[in-house]
């Protein structure tokens, strides 16, 4: 085709508009293919995401040792266990200890095992970081990890909790390969249809161009209606007849439309990106009951699904009295509480207008008030505690004082005795304000520890010394195992004492007269254990989770004739917390306790 010739043939409206649909299908195709294969990408993705953590949770829940509290001491059985899964080819398997050095337990790459998960090129450090705040992370191709890019594998850090912290990590990695395989295809496809669609558009476009000259005007006059409201046609022309005409009309409308639908996305896309990542659940409601939107808190709250669409039967699994009539009684405004899973949730709730400026529904917001409202419940009880504990030596102060001075001064024998009970309840008063100024400054980390190498043995020995009198006054029999004399800890002298005094002191005062204490020490990993042992009176199961809380007793009425303050337990348990140290109870009604004190060996 010479110049001359194509010049006059795309002077034409003919193949102008064939040219014109030429490129709108192509652009179209395009568009849509790409869309479609993106779409198919991250589908396979979001699968394989979920695959790989539905594996993981499937090898904790089959995996016993997995389950336990305590990886470094399991983990040849940990290792036994990953052996047994079924591990494919194109996956790797790592279990890794959350430990300073985030070591690799176990896995199913052994030569790694042992090795710090931080210095192995074959975990990502960054999404094993991101997983140590307690949500699962993972990463797919083409993100750079460790200095390369590497579109072949999906990694996953699964944090496993133990005692409300996290314990380890499953780390998991497979070959993705076959998704992008998968993809390619599909691209070749949506290619060929494409080409295909042209071919097709090219011989409808010679005969639709045919019938197009004719109404020109008429369409023309429709472009005009369009610039109304109607937006359901695009073209791209550039030319001063008829058509140029259209497509001025036209493009005058996409840009007032590209202007307008703009602002309405950022708009939309703010407010959904807020309500996505709001820590407070939000749940829009319109004024017949269905759901609108619902943020990822929400949904979890209320467990919904994608189907549900019901307001009331969503809330009437966690709150009946939040019942769309209940609130409409309330005119749509109010606030209630929510607490589920251990958790509280303060509810407000308020109407929102339509475009009548009628009420069209009710938003709610879920607010998270957990913490505030545990340490409100534990100030309170913190207080009454006091209250009580400082009311009972006051009252008895008082009431001998003023039996005293109505006379009783008189009788020397009666005053001393009066006196000597004062002096008790003075001191006992003493010992409680002493215990709460000790654990105002460790909740302060005000005390400053002196830590220093101490010798096992010694220290035992010093406590003995000073509860010498007890055991003797109760004939308790101490059987005392031999404590090897090149057993050290680094330990606060006062702090590591003051353990032993409460400890031991409680296991002589809970044991009847002439039974047995026993105490032990051994090495475990690593670690000292001091076992306290004695055949007293025991701990119910349903208290021993609880006894190291502060005033907390088991007789209340008999540890307070003993002259308790119900706050040594929670003072050792806190001194050891400051030293890397433990302390568990094992303990059976009436067959006596054992407290075990774990502390880190020096060697």
């Amino acid at each position: 085709m010479t110049p001359a010739l194509g010049a006059i043939m795309f002077k034409s409206i003919k193949w102008r508009f064939v040219l014109i649909y030429f490129l709108l299908v192509f652009l179209s195709m395009s568009i849509v293919g790409i869309y479609i294969v993106d779409q198919l990408e991250e589908i396979q993705l979001e699968m394989n995401s979920k695959n790989m953590d539905s594996r993981i949770r499937f090898i904790i829940a089959s995996s016993d040792p997995l389950k336990s509290n305590m990886w470094e001491d399991k983990t040849e059985e940990i290792q036994k266990s990953i052996n047994s899964l079924q591990v494919g080819y194109n996956e790797d398997l790592y279990v890794i200890l959350n430990d300073e050095k985030k070591t690799i337990i176990a896995g199913s790459v052994e030569e790694v095992i042992g090795q710090s998960a931080l210095n192995t090129n074959k975990i990502n450090n960054y999404i094993l970081a991101k997983s140590m705040d307690g949500n699962p992370a993972h990463i797919a191709p083409p993100d750079e990890f460790d200095g390369e890019k590497d579109p072949s594998y999906y990694h996953m850090s699964y944090p496993v909790y133990a005692d409300g912290s996290i314990k380890g990590f499953i780390y998991f990695v497979n070959n993705i390969e076959y998704i992008y395989d998968t993809v390619n295809e599909s691209r070749d496809i949506m290619s060929k249809a494409t080409l295909i669609a042209l071919a097709i558009t090219i011989f409808l476009g010679l005969i639709l161009s045919s019938s197009i000259t004719g109404p020109i005007k008429d369409l023309t006059a429709k472009a005009e209606q369009m610039s109304k409201g109607d937006f359901d046609h695009k073209v791209d022309v550039k030319s001063d007849d008829e058509i140029g005409q259209l497509g001025n009309t036209f493009n005058f409308l996409i840009d007032e439309l590209k202007g307008t639908m703009s602002k309405l996305q950022q708009e939309k896309s703010k407010m959904e990106t807020t309500f996505k990542y709001m820590a407070d659940g939000v749940l829009t409601v319109d004024a017949a009951g269905s759901i609108v939107h619902a943020n990822p808190v929400a949904e979890r709250l209320l467990s919904l699904k994608k189907e549900d669409e019901d307001y009331d039967s969503a809330i009437v699994r966690v709150k009946d009295k939040m019942m769309l009539n209940n609130l409409k009684k309330n005119n749509y405004h109010g606030t209630d509480i929510l607490e589920q899973n251990g958790e509280t949730y303060n509810i407000d709730y308020a109407p929102f207008m339509n475009n009548k400026n009628e009420i069209g529904g009710v938003i709610i917001v879920f607010k998270n008030i957990t913490e505030q409202y545990k340490i409100d419940k534990l100030q309170k009880e913190f207080v009454a505690n006091v209250s009580h504990e400082l009311k009972t030596p006051i009252t008895t102060i008082k009431s001998y004082t003023e039996t005293l001075l109505d006379g009783a001064l008189e009788e020397r024998q009666i005053a001393v005795d009066f006196l000597t009970v004062i002096n008790s309840e003075s001191d006992r008063m003493a010992r409680l304000v002493s215990d709460l100024l000790r654990l105002s400054r460790m909740d302060y980390s005000k005390t400053k520890w002196k830590k220093e190498n101490l010798s096992l043995s010694d220290m035992v020995s010093q406590v003995l010394k000073k509860l010498q009198i007890q055991i003797k006054n109760k004939n308790i029999h101490l059987q005392l195992g031999k404590i090897p004399e090149d057993m050290h800890i680094l330990f606060d002298r006062d702090g590591f004492e003051q353990i032993l005094l409460n400890i031991a002191g409680n296991a002589v005062k809970y044991t009847p007269e002439n039974g047995n204490v026993y105490i032990s020490a051994y090495r475990e990993d690593n670690n000292v254990v001091v076992s306290i042992k004695d055949d007293g009176i025991g701990i119910p199961p349903e208290d021993q989770s609880r006894v190291f809380e502060r005033f907390y007793r088991v007789d209340k009425a008999r540890t307070r004739d003993m002259g308790g303050t119900g706050l040594g337990l929670s003072i050792a348990k806190q001194i050891a917390d400051a030293h890397d140290s433990t302390i568990a109870i094992k303990s059976e009604i009436n067959k006596g306790t054992e407290m075990i004190i774990k502390i880190p060996e020096l060697f």
